[in-house]
């Protein structure tokens, strides 16, 4: 796995990646909280919006990476409570054409960045 800045996860998969929330992101989840995502077929720019989470502390979910949407995970849009237990065994999408434009980082870079900005 690797890491981007706006706590954004990204896992290669065979033809593209798959893309999560962090689990530092879901800590500043809220009990009840809403989630939208981009719909498949849509070419995401790195460093766009892909979703937006409504809680008590409101962020968009910025893509790490350009790409099309291949795969949105319908079930967590229907049910997102998991996403604040185990966000990093939750996809939310999935990207093909995938261009690496934003710095990413190892989890250990990423827990260091946390620890200095945070």
């Amino acid at each position: 796995m690797r890491f981007s800045k706006e706590h954004c996860w990204i896992e290669k998969k065979e033809n593209g990646v798959l893309i999560g929330i962090t689990d530092f992101a879901a800590s500043k989840i809220c009990e009840n909280f809403e989630l939208f995502l981009c719909d498949e077929d849509d070419y995401i720019h790195s460093g766009e919006s892909m979703g937006e989470i409504i809680s008590c502390e409101f962020f968009d979910i910025i893509s790490p990476v350009s790409g099309r949407v291949v795969w949105v995970n319908e079930e967590i849009l229907n049910n997102p409570a998991p996403l604040r237990e185990k966000p990093s065994e939750i996809p939310l999408c999935e990207m093909t054409d995938v261009a690496y434009t934003a710095q990413l980082m190892s989890e250990n870079e990423y827990l260091i960045y946390i620890k200095n900005n945070s």
